[in-house]
């Protein structure tokens, strides 16, 4: 990543996962656009060892969050955020929707199959 200090930058990204801006060593911000379109459609979770940020804009999105005895699903609009300690996994509701994340530049993840835990 070039040094984006003191110059304009974009933050459009048609990929999965894109990191546009970081502080090398504390934080880094992401643009997350998930590739599943429902729940349904997600079968692994995911859980950093700090937490994250999630920022949603463009529209609606949703996060699967679960842990060993519970699973909700939780819808954002354009604005709202949340901050993510738990198992989860992203996907969108509206097109053209996404999620600016923050989080540190060094964790440690954990990923477990969300049926079975």
């Amino acid at each position: 990543m070039e040094n984006t200090a003191n110059i304009k930058f974009s933050l459009e990204s048609n990929e999965r996962w894109m990191v546009p801006l970081a502080d090398s060593g504390y934080w880094r911000l992401g643009i997350y656009n998930p590739e599943f379109t429902s729940p349904d459609e997600i079968t692994t979770l995911e859980k950093h060892s700090c937490p994250e940020l999630f920022i949603c804009r463009g529209g609606r999105m949703g996060l699967v969050l679960g842990n060993a005895d519970d699973e909700k699903i939780i819808e954002l609009s354009d604005g709202e955020a949340i901050l993510v300690t738990e198992y989860h996994n992203g996907f969108r509701i509206d097109q053209g929707a996404d999620f600016l994340v923050v989080e540190r530049t060094s964790f440690t993840t954990e990923y477990i199959e969300r049926k079975t835990r």
